[in-house]
């Protein structure tokens, strides 16, 4: 079922309303935990989604290190199939960027 609700998420992530109800819907938390703790399938598809959302909408990509997703993805780029690795080292990337930008632009 887990599952499924992934690929569902990820389905929604492909138009703009999709994201913005993930994110106001509180599915960061969610695909936070299938990366932790969800099945391989699962795990793939919430990291596509994520990266889907920090692409193209997510606000604020402080609240994916808030959630405590650096650890699970950091195992997942070691230890996934080579699509999930790409997926997750990508989104650590924006994540690496986004923390660079942020401390670029404090006075």
């Amino acid at each position: 079922m887990a599952e499924k609700a992934m690929v569902v998420l990820n389905s929604l992530a492909g138009i703009q309303a999709g994201r913005e109800a993930i994110v106001q819907e509180a599915g960061i938390p969610a695909l936070v935990e299938a990366i932790e703790d969800g099945s391989v399938k699962a795990k793939e598809f919430a990291v596509f989604t994520l990266v889907h959302l920090s692409a193209h909408s997510l606000p604020n990509p402080a609240l994916l290190v808030r959630e405590g997703a650096i650890p699970p993805l950091v195992a997942l780029s070691q230890n996934a199939s080579l699509p999930a690795k790409h997926k997750a080292e990508t989104l650590l990337g924006y994540l690496r960027e986004s923390r660079h930008e942020a401390s670029c632009s404090s006075p």
